[in-house]
Protein backbone atom coordinates (compact mmCIF):
# COMPACT_ATOMS: atom_id res chain seq x y z
CA UNK A 1 0.00 0.00 0.00
CA UNK A 2 0.94 3.55 -0.10
CA UNK A 3 2.29 5.45 2.17
CA UNK A 4 0.81 8.95 2.42
CA UNK A 5 0.19 11.46 5.16
CA UNK A 6 -3.40 11.53 4.93
CA UNK A 7 -3.63 7.54 5.45
CA UNK A 8 -5.34 5.97 8.56
CA UNK A 9 -1.88 5.06 9.99
CA UNK A 10 -0.34 8.01 9.48
CA UNK A 11 -3.12 10.23 10.91
CA UNK A 12 -2.88 8.09 13.97
CA UNK A 13 0.79 8.06 14.20
CA UNK A 14 0.17 12.08 14.11
CA UNK A 15 -2.34 12.16 16.91
CA UNK A 16 0.03 10.19 19.46
CA UNK A 17 2.57 12.47 18.81
CA UNK A 18 0.45 15.58 19.45
CA UNK A 19 -0.84 14.04 22.28
CA UNK A 20 2.66 13.17 23.91
CA UNK A 21 3.79 16.47 22.98
CA UNK A 22 1.23 18.12 24.92
CA UNK A 23 1.96 15.85 27.84
CA UNK A 24 5.61 17.19 27.49
CA UNK A 25 4.20 21.23 27.13
CA UNK A 26 1.96 20.29 29.84
CA UNK A 27 5.47 19.35 31.80
CA UNK A 28 6.88 22.74 31.13
CA UNK A 29 9.16 21.06 28.40
CA UNK A 30 9.83 22.53 25.14
CA UNK A 31 9.35 19.38 22.08
CA UNK A 32 10.47 19.93 19.04
CA UNK A 33 7.74 17.55 16.87
CA UNK A 34 9.13 16.78 13.39
CA UNK A 35 6.32 15.48 11.43
CA UNK A 36 6.53 12.93 8.94
CA UNK A 37 9.69 13.66 6.33
CA UNK A 38 10.24 16.18 8.35
CA UNK A 39 8.69 18.18 5.15
CA UNK A 40 8.28 21.63 6.92
CA UNK A 41 8.97 24.77 5.81
CA UNK A 42 12.76 25.19 7.58
CA UNK A 43 13.10 21.50 6.60
CA UNK A 44 12.42 22.59 3.19
CA UNK A 45 14.19 25.49 3.64
CA UNK A 46 17.36 23.27 4.41
CA UNK A 47 16.88 21.61 0.60
CA UNK A 48 17.02 25.41 -0.54
CA UNK A 49 20.63 26.14 0.72
CA UNK A 50 21.57 22.62 -0.81
CA UNK A 51 20.50 24.02 -4.31
CA UNK A 52 22.62 27.65 -3.39
CA UNK A 53 25.71 25.10 -2.02
CA UNK A 54 25.59 23.42 -6.09
CA UNK A 55 25.37 27.08 -7.26
CA UNK A 56 28.42 27.81 -5.34
CA UNK A 57 30.12 25.09 -7.00
CA UNK A 58 29.40 25.83 -10.13
CA UNK A 59 26.68 23.36 -10.82
CA UNK A 60 24.04 24.79 -12.82
CA UNK A 61 22.10 21.75 -14.40
CA UNK A 62 19.05 22.25 -16.67
CA UNK A 63 17.01 19.65 -14.92
CA UNK A 64 17.65 17.74 -11.10
CA UNK A 65 15.85 14.33 -10.68
CA UNK A 66 14.97 13.34 -7.53
CA UNK A 67 12.75 11.18 -5.03
CA UNK A 68 10.17 12.61 -3.91
CA UNK A 69 7.64 11.36 -0.92
CA UNK A 70 6.82 14.14 1.88
CA UNK A 71 6.80 17.35 -0.59
CA UNK A 72 9.52 18.47 1.60
CA UNK A 73 12.74 17.94 -0.72
CA UNK A 74 10.66 18.94 -3.80
CA UNK A 75 9.50 22.42 -2.50
CA UNK A 76 13.38 23.11 -0.88
CA UNK A 77 14.90 22.55 -4.61
CA UNK A 78 11.96 24.96 -6.22
CA UNK A 79 12.74 27.50 -3.83
CA UNK A 80 16.26 27.21 -4.10
CA UNK A 81 16.57 27.46 -8.24
CA UNK A 82 13.46 30.50 -7.62
CA UNK A 83 15.71 32.23 -5.25
CA UNK A 84 19.00 32.01 -7.01
CA UNK A 85 17.93 32.63 -10.61
CA UNK A 86 18.28 28.75 -11.47
CA UNK A 87 15.68 28.28 -14.13
CA UNK A 88 16.37 24.49 -13.57
CA UNK A 89 13.07 21.99 -14.15
CA UNK A 90 12.94 19.93 -10.82
CA UNK A 91 11.39 16.65 -10.97
CA UNK A 92 9.90 14.79 -7.98
CA UNK A 93 9.86 10.64 -8.59
CA UNK A 94 6.98 9.97 -6.67
CA UNK A 95 7.76 6.76 -3.82
CA UNK A 96 4.01 6.41 -3.35
CA UNK A 97 1.79 9.22 -3.33
CA UNK A 98 -0.44 9.88 -6.92
CA UNK A 99 1.43 13.04 -8.52
CA UNK A 100 -1.67 15.49 -7.96
CA UNK A 101 -1.63 14.88 -4.48
CA UNK A 102 2.26 15.52 -4.14
CA UNK A 103 1.96 18.18 -5.86
CA UNK A 104 -0.91 19.95 -4.06
CA UNK A 105 1.37 19.04 -0.82
CA UNK A 106 4.20 21.05 -3.04
CA UNK A 107 2.09 24.13 -3.14
CA UNK A 108 1.62 23.78 0.29
CA UNK A 109 4.72 24.02 1.72
CA UNK A 110 6.49 26.53 -0.92
CA UNK A 111 3.39 29.02 0.11
CA UNK A 112 4.49 28.42 4.39
CA UNK A 113 8.04 28.94 2.90
CA UNK A 114 7.03 32.07 1.13
CA UNK A 115 5.35 33.46 5.19
CA UNK A 116 8.18 31.61 6.79
CA UNK A 117 10.90 34.41 4.89
CA UNK A 118 8.48 37.47 4.61
CA UNK A 119 8.86 36.63 0.39
CA UNK A 120 6.91 36.85 -2.28
CA UNK A 121 4.94 33.57 -3.59
CA UNK A 122 7.10 33.68 -6.93
CA UNK A 123 10.37 34.62 -5.31
CA UNK A 124 10.57 31.07 -3.73
CA UNK A 125 8.75 29.40 -7.09
CA UNK A 126 4.97 29.00 -6.57
CA UNK A 127 4.65 31.01 -9.99
CA UNK A 128 6.54 27.53 -11.46
CA UNK A 129 5.29 24.08 -12.73
CA UNK A 130 5.63 21.74 -10.30
CA UNK A 131 6.25 17.97 -12.39
CA UNK A 132 5.77 15.08 -10.26
CA UNK A 133 6.18 11.69 -12.07
CA UNK A 134 4.29 9.00 -10.46
CA UNK A 135 4.89 6.59 -12.77
CA UNK A 136 7.57 4.86 -10.62
CA UNK A 137 5.16 3.84 -7.65
CA UNK A 138 4.44 0.44 -8.26
CA UNK A 139 2.08 -1.60 -5.75
CA UNK A 140 3.41 0.85 -3.35
CA UNK A 141 5.77 2.75 -0.39
CA UNK A 142 8.92 0.35 -0.22
CA UNK A 143 7.80 -2.09 -2.66
CA UNK A 144 10.23 -2.54 -5.69
CA UNK A 145 9.71 -2.89 -9.26
CA UNK A 146 11.35 -4.62 -11.95
CA UNK A 147 12.38 -1.01 -12.74
CA UNK A 148 13.99 0.17 -9.55
CA UNK A 149 15.48 -3.28 -9.50
CA UNK A 150 16.85 -2.89 -12.72
CA UNK A 151 18.18 0.57 -12.05
CA UNK A 152 19.56 -0.30 -8.81
CA UNK A 153 21.31 -2.75 -9.99
CA UNK A 154 22.94 -0.70 -13.20
CA UNK A 155 23.58 1.75 -10.82
CA UNK A 156 25.45 -0.13 -8.87
CA UNK A 157 27.60 -2.20 -11.15
CA UNK A 158 28.27 1.03 -13.13
CA UNK A 159 29.16 3.79 -11.13
CA UNK A 160 29.65 2.05 -7.62
CA UNK A 161 26.64 4.04 -6.20
CA UNK A 162 24.16 2.22 -3.89
CA UNK A 163 20.66 3.30 -4.37
CA UNK A 164 17.81 2.16 -1.55
CA UNK A 165 15.02 0.52 -3.12
CA UNK A 166 12.43 2.69 -1.23
CA UNK A 167 13.57 6.32 -3.20
CA UNK A 168 16.41 6.61 -4.76
CA UNK A 169 15.79 3.43 -7.14
CA UNK A 170 12.41 4.20 -7.96
CA UNK A 171 13.88 7.91 -8.65
CA UNK A 172 16.80 6.46 -10.99
CA UNK A 173 13.96 4.37 -12.97
CA UNK A 174 12.44 7.39 -13.44
CA UNK A 175 15.52 9.13 -14.49
CA UNK A 176 16.38 5.72 -17.26
CA UNK A 177 12.57 6.19 -18.53
CA UNK A 178 13.05 9.84 -19.10
CA UNK A 179 16.71 9.39 -20.94
CA UNK A 180 15.19 6.40 -22.81
CA UNK A 181 12.38 8.32 -24.37
CA UNK A 182 14.75 10.68 -25.08
CA UNK A 183 12.99 13.35 -23.26
CA UNK A 184 17.08 15.12 -23.13
CA UNK A 185 19.16 16.44 -25.30
CA UNK A 186 22.75 15.40 -25.29
CA UNK A 187 24.00 19.44 -24.89
CA UNK A 188 21.65 19.17 -21.32
CA UNK A 189 23.28 18.63 -17.56
CA UNK A 190 21.07 16.48 -15.79
CA UNK A 191 21.45 16.17 -12.55
CA UNK A 192 20.69 13.54 -10.17
CA UNK A 193 19.97 14.00 -6.51
CA UNK A 194 20.79 11.16 -4.58
CA UNK A 195 18.64 11.76 -1.04
CA UNK A 196 19.95 9.45 0.67
CA UNK A 197 18.61 5.59 2.68
CA UNK A 198 19.79 2.61 3.43
CA UNK A 199 20.45 0.17 0.40
CA UNK A 200 19.68 -3.07 1.44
Amino acid sequence: MPRSASSPRARIARWKWRVFADQLHADDKKPFVIPLGASTPLGAIGFARGVLELSAATIKPDAIIHASSSGGTQAGMIAGCALIGLRASVLGVSADDPAASLAQTIRGLLAAIAVQLGAKPETIGLDRAIDVDDTQVGEGYGVPTPASTEARELVARTEGIVLDQTYTSKAMAGLIARVRGGHFDKDQTVLFWHTGGLGL
